[in-house]
């Protein structure tokens, strides 16, 4: 399973680079967990995109970690040379003629071994970020949210804390908005209600909103500010 799994794209949804720290990684994926959990969904459509999309997630992270388990490492991460190359071979023992100028050693085959083997890692590992980098979704950049790792915690405790990434903004699209705040109980034409909360869209974006008491949505204000 792990040499089936795509790092490249796992990657690119928690937004780091293959170099993190095991420490980041885990955060990035307790972040974007928290988006997708069916819990934080409304709406069959929602459920089902959020459900496929977290099982695909929740795959990826499990064979990271297998792979951590194994090599001590995440994958894309530079190895470190074997200590068996650090230890150098045996020197010639040749005898010197009688005034003859001494002779310099060459270096052992085990240190150029572990030279070669440092500059091709390092190599790999500049290959695979810039592919990364090349091929990073734009359109998920604004996407990206907050998770939480089933591994360490409970995902439900973050789910009711938006942070500055999970609040309604001006200029939202409705599938943002969608991301954000579920599918709403009605559309009409340019406003979307949330009962008695409602948003107003003007040429495909989000103008004007109210959050009412009995049921808040999830901005900083209850109206917006200019």
């Amino acid at each position: 399973m792990t040499d089936e799994t795509d790092f490249l794209d796992l990657y690119a949804k928690l937004r780091l680079d293959p170099g993190c720290s095991l420490e980041d990684f885990k955060q990035a994926y307790r972040r974007h967990v928290a988006m997708w959990h069916p819990d934080r969904r409304r709406g069959s459509r929602a459920d089902q995109l959020a459900a496929a999309r977290l099982q695909r997630l929740t795959a990826q992270y499990g064979a990271a970690m297998d792979f951590h388990r194994r090599h001590g490492r995440l994958p894309g991460a530079l190895q470190a040379a074997r200590a068996v190359d650090a230890v150098p071979a045996e020197p010639e023992t040749t005898v010197p003629l009688p005034g003859a100028a001494p002779r310099a050693s060459a270096p052992p085959r085990a240190t150029q071994r572990a030279v070669a083997t440092r500059w091709w890692l390092a190599f790999g590992v500049m290959a695979i970020g810039a592919v990364a980098w090349s091929t990073w979704p734009s359109s998920q950049a604004s996407q990206e949210m907050d998770g939480e790792d089933t591994e360490d915690a409970t995902v439900s405790g973050v789910a009711n804390a938006p942070s500055a990434l999970q609040a309604l903004s001006l200029g939202m699209l409705p599938d943002e908005v969608i991301g954000i705040e579920g599918e709403p109980t009605r559309r009409a034409e340019g406003r979307w209600e949330y009962g008695p909360s409602w948003i107003r869209f003007e040429r495909g974006v989000v103008v004007d909103w109210y959050s009412s008491p009995l049921r808040r949505l999830r901005t900083e204000s209850p109206r917006p500010r200019s």
